[in-house]
Formats: structure tokens, C-alpha cells, sequence
């Protein structure tokens, strides 16, 4: 069950990536927001994110056939649903001597359901959207600086030069000052794709892709890539950015497309990893990522 979710869900991925359309970039400043549950106001984590954003819809809720009908309203005729993933944690039953012995088990597991976008039902009790205020391109977004501000144990930051970048052996961040991008999204993109490789820092998230030795242009290479690509995505989300207007070289989507057409849970494991490392630079914790 597990590996056919992993594989739909690549599959899915692949097919936006192969068209060109990196599915992780949205202009999350317009009427759109984090995709959110209609009913829960919970928002989806990890790479449900991305599934649900692939779609062209300006409405950020989601929810299921069964909450749409609590909420008054219905689904479309002939509207297809959007499946989301989610951990479930299985304990199985142990032999009566480990009872005993106070060992307890708990195994992961990959479930899966079917979700409608508001804009796809008809007669929901919603209230409307919220449309964010707008600001001038080349002009510093408080709520962007607040949350570069508070992240805990911030590695140092820089703005100069011409390349972006994170030095794990002094723990230092470089990017470009203000000007230099085509907007203030996309400096604030930037930014937060390098805070993301800085959360797997030893003395952070201590994640492989960033202490160990690994060659550029390599599998893990474009794996780490990967993580640090989603967790500006998921945080650019978080403050309502712009993240568009960062090109993807051809380079970046082929490594991409190489990674997860070799492994079908490379993107899952990419998008869980991404979202421990956006919830560590807004310095929140969350019991199940």
C-alpha cells in the first residue's frame, strides 16, 4: 500500500516537473494561502503542500466529500478529487513476555485520502477570502524580516556579492542585496533556500545532506537541493510570498527528475524533511511532521 502511494504521488510530481512547472512555487501573496483544511483551519504539511497546489485554484480550503455536506454544500458533478497523504502511527501486539517487560512498538505507516477544493462544490457556508496587502517590489516585507529575525539559532547573514550561498564551516549565509533581485520575493526566496540548507547544520536538524561529504552535482547533492528548494517554499507559504519569480535552471529540474524517478519516496522523504526545517526556522514544533 505504501509504495503504491509513494509512486502515485512521484508520478504526480513528475509529471508537473517534465511541463516545466515546478509545483512548489506559487504567488502565495494573492488570494491564495498554505492549502488549508475548510473545515479544521488546520493547514496540510509536508508534501501535501505541493499536491494540492499544483492545481490552478485561487481558493486555499480543501476538504472532504463527507465535510462538504456537513457544511451544506456539494461536490460538482464530475469534479475529481485531490488525494493527500498523512502518517498514521500502527502499534502492533507484542509477545506477552515484552508486555511484561514494559516494550512497546509503534510502526509508521503511509495512508491516504480524497479531498475537493472549495472552488469545486457548490453551497458552502465559507466566509470569504482575505486578500493580503500589497507592497512595493524592492521594499523590505516586515513580516518576512520578523521570521528571518526570530529563527532560533540563526546562522550569520550577509547581503553582498553576486551568488547566494551557506558556508556550514563557519556557519555563514551570503546573499545578494535587495536590489540585485527582480523583487523582494525573490530575494526573500533566496534567503530562505539557504536558511533551509543552514537548518541541517550539526547543531541543528544535524541532517546528511549538509554535514557529510557530498559531491556537487550527485544524487544527494540534488537531494539537499531539494530540501532547501521546498523549505523556502514552505516558508515563503508561511509569509505569503511570491516564489515564482526565482528561475529553475534546466540543471536544478533535470537533478530533480533524476532523484525521484529513481526513487519514488524521494519526494515525501524531501518534503517531510523540508517541513521539520521551515518549522525550525518559524521555531515551531509539531508532535507528527
Amino acid at each position: 500500500m505504501s509504495t503504491a502511494i509513494y509512486e502515485n504521488v512521484t508520478k504526480t510530481i513528475i509529471a508537473a516537473l517534465e511541463q516545466g512547472v515546478v509545483p512548489w512555487k506559487k504567488p502565495w501573496h494573492q488570494l491564495q494561502s498554505v492549502p488549508t483544511n475548510a473545515t479544521t483551519n488546520r493547514p496540510y504539511r509536508g508534501v501535501n503542500t505541493f499536491l494540492l497546489s499544483i492545481h490552478p485554484y485561487t481558493d486555499h480550503r480543501w476538504l472532504t466529500l463527507k465535510q462538504a455536506n456537513e457544511l451544506g454544500g456539494a461536490v460538482k458533478p464530475g469534479e475529481k478529487a485531490t488525494t493527500v497523504v498523512f502518517w498514521k502511527r500502527w502499534k502492533p501486539n507484542v509477545p506477552q513476555e515484552e508486555q511484561e517487560a514494559g516494550v512497546t512498538r509503534e510502526v509508521p505507516l503511509l495512508r491516504y485520502f480524497k479531498v475537493f477544493n472549495a472552488e469545486q462544490c457548490v453551497g458552502l457556508t465559507l466566509p470569504d477570502l482575505h486578500k493580503p496587502e500589497e507592497y512595493k517590489e524592492h521594499e523590505r516585507i516586515e513580516r518576512a524580516e520578523l521570521l528571518i529575525r526570530y529563527m532560533p539559532n540563526r546562522p550569520s547573514i550577509s547581503e553582498g556579492g553576486d551568488t547566494a550561498w551557506y558556508r556550514p564551516s563557519d556557519d555563514h549565509v551570503q546573499v545578494p542585496k535587495l536590489d540585485s533581485f527582480k523583487s523582494a520575493d525573490a530575494f526573500y526566496a533566496t534567503l530562505f533556500h539557504e536558511l533551509g540548507h543552514a537548518t541541517g547544520h550539526e547543531k541543528r536538524l544535524n541532517r546528511s545532506g549538509v554535514t557529510g561529504r557530498i559531491l556537487f552535482g550527485s544524487g544527494e547533492y540534488s537531494k539537499e537541493e531539494l530540501v532547501a528548494e521546498l523549505t523556502s517554499a514552505f516558508c515563503a507559504a508561511t509569509v505569503s510570498l511570491d516564489d515564482r519569480l526565482i528561475g529553475d535552471a534546466a540543471s536544478y529540474i533535470n537533478g530533480w527528475l533524476s532523484v525521484l524517478k529513481s526513487d519514488p519516496k524521494a519526494v515525501v522523504i524531501a518534503a517531510a524533511q523540508a517541513q521539520r526545517a521551515a518549522d525550525f526556522i518559524r521555531g515551531v514544533e509539531y508532535a507528527n511532521s
